[in-house]
């Protein structure tokens, strides 16, 4: 049976997902189970299987595209099977070509329509872009298929997307593409004498970052010379440049020579590392939280001689495997309620208290800090707590996790003591209204009640809040409370413990 390939929908908040790579190629036999794509969205990646046998037909949806859940990727059917009902819904007419317009005033009135809904909604998976009546694209249907990054690469460049011959899926531009294109269009032109006679005016290959780098070195970036893929400048080629124009400048002062090429090949070697789907998200979502809420963050510390010395006996005495973060959280579920205002949201302008404690637990992985929730912590046993938080932090650090382990978060809890942190100032995981960071445990000398001194284990914590919504004074108390519960855990550790 025929079908349309969807985007699917992983999680309550994904709002879109980026094809990564097509698994198999368009004619491909492709069998049920078999993953054909890999798909990205805001949090997570997963591959798409495919739902029966058939012959992958059509590809919708080109690498490096996005479009919303529900979104049509691919037709998979028989071999001999008809699909142009699916190609119609799926948006598409016959053998990759739009639905065709029934007369010239009517494919103008389309292309006008198509542009100027691009152009209201700035839809960044739409794949065709439109062009004068008349002329005719690459793949000779009067459309340019590129993919977003495709066509952030054309504007870097100065390429002009409907001279480009895409080798993609039907006929898609793909950045190899874009940069191919460059280099055919930068021949170099000599004079008579052999000198080129077009240096001022040649094209400069290089992203924004390297050119601001060139201007704050005083690099003519005309006379780079790049070593990025097609010739492309990069970031290392300017601070090679920079570094040898003032080698060069110190030697001609002291000897009156010129600098040697030794001085450009003692830059150090540096790498430029894309950043990933999710890292990108991270980036912008903390970028976001630090825009957007008025981040203050106050700091205490509390004795962790009865946290350390509960937890140990709850590990003992239930049969599970239970950390200090476990009985920590006993603590702060206890503390969150006697100060709702903290286990709570802000969108929209409107400051929204949780009943559930929806703890978010900060992960470290491959890809970048991401925080599995542990969910409504204050109805948990402390064994299920303890299973539960080990489930979540597993499927993370495993990278089984999926969008739903990472939504509907309350509050979340950053542990850095780990690492032997001391202090520090966590970011607030938007919409959140605040953050707990944990620091390392340590020993510390105690004065005691007798006058004398003790050697204590030591353990502070580190409270970041959006000062819009709560003062310095309400993040002081819940601190305290916090410290009262970490400093007398028992009652929490037992009553846990019997449900």
């Amino acid at each position: 049976m025929a079908y349309v390939v969807k985007m699917p929908k992983l999680g309550l908040e994904m709002k879109s997902g980026e094809l990564s790579a097509w698994l198999v190629s368009e004619g491909d036999e492709v069998t049920e189970g078999e993953p054909i794509a890999e798909i990205e969205s805001e949090k997570t990646t997963a591959e798409i299987d495919a739902k029966e046998d058939g012959v992958l037909r059509r590809v919708v949806l080109a690498e490096g595209e996005s479009t919303a859940p529900g979104g049509a990727l691919a037709i998979v059917a028989g071999a001999d099977e008809d699909i142009s009902g699916l190609e119609a819904d799926a948006g598409v007419g016959a053998g990759g070509d739009e639905p065709a317009a029934t007369d010239d005033s009517a494919a103008d009135s389309g292309a006008a329509e198509t542009t100027e809904t691009a152009a209201a909604t700035g839809d960044a998976s739409s794949v065709a872009k439109q062009r004068p009546s008349g002329s005719d694209g690459p793949s000779g249907n009067g459309e340019v298929r590129a993919s977003p990054r495709a066509k952030r690469l054309a504007d870097d460049l100065g390429v002009d997307l409907t001279t480009v011959e895409g080798s993609g899926p039907q006929g898609a531009i793909t950045e190899s593409d874009v940069e191919a294109a460059a280099e055919s269009e930068t021949p170099a032109a000599t004079d008579d004498s052999g000198a080129d006679a077009d240096t001022a005016d040649k094209r400069v290959f290089a992203p924004p970052s390297a050119r601001r780098l060139a201007r704050e070195l005083g690099v003519d970036i005309g006379a780079v010379e790049g070593t990025g893929q097609n010739g492309r400048i990069t970031e290392s080629d300017v601070r090679a440049a920079g570094g040898a124009s003032a080698a060069a400048t110190d030697s001609a002062a002291a000897a009156g020579s010129e600098a040697t090429d030794a001085t450009a090949a003692s830059e150090p070697v540096e790498t430029e590392r894309p950043l990933s789907g999710m890292r990108r998200t991270i980036a912008d979502r903390l970028g976001e939280s630090y825009r957007e809420a008025v981040h203050v963050t106050v700091d205490r510390r509390a004795d962790a001689e009865e946290l350390l010395a509960a937890a140990d006996a709850a590990d003992d005495a239930l049969g599970v495997d239970v950390s200090i973060t476990d009985v920590l959280l006993l603590a702060l579920s206890a503390s969150l309620d006697e100060h709702p205002e903290f286990n709570a949201t802000f969108e929209d302008g409107v400051h929204r208290l949780h009943e559930e404690h929806n703890v978010c637990i900060a992960v470290d992985i491959d890809e970048g800090l991401i925080a599995p929730v542990v969910r409504d912590v204050a109805s948990l046993s402390l064994a299920e707590l303890a299973e539960t938080r080990a489930e979540v932090t597993q499927r993370a650090l495993s990278g089984d996790f999926t969008m739903d382990d990472l939504s509907g978060g309350t509050f979340t809890v950053s542990n850095l003591g780990v690492l032997g942190v001391e202090s520090f100032d966590p970011v607030i995981n938007p919409p959140q209204v605040a953050i707990l960071g944990v620091n390392t445990i340590r020993r510390e000398a105690v004065p005691t009640d007798d006058g004398d001194v003790a050697v204590r284990r030591v353990i502070s914590f580190s409270l970041s809040f959006d000062h819009r919504i709560v003062d310095g004074a309400d993040a002081a108390r819940m601190l305290g409370t916090l410290v009262e519960h970490v400093e007398n855990p028992w009652s929490l550790v037992i009553a846990a413990g019997g449900r």
